[in-house]
């Protein structure tokens, strides 16, 4: 990353907007994740982690258009969902 110091701009302004850039570039968050190897998911947690997204989104949805959408009552459909699922 690179920003150059504008005219009449003080030290601290310009590290405030260094550490902006860093930080909207998400550039420090991957080189921390990347320290260390970790593991890709075996391909059945794969499926399953799909499986379990498209059944919440259709969840979301069917609560979303009854007017029953909340924290609690997603929740609680999402533990039904999950047993199911066998998840």
């Amino acid at each position: 990353m690179e920003v150059k110091r504008k005219p009449n701009e003080s030290i601290g302004s310009l590290m405030r907007r260094f550490s902006r850039l860093v930080q909207q570039s998400r550039l420090l968050v991957r080189a921390k994740s990347a320290r260390y190897f970790r593991k890709k998911p075996t391909e059945r947690v794969e499926k399953n982690r799909a499986i379990m997204r498209e059944e919440l989104r259709g969840l979301r949805k069917r609560l979303e258009r009854l007017g029953q959408y909340d924290e609690e009552t997603f929740e609680d459909e999402k533990k039904k969902v999950k047993q199911k699922l066998g998840l």
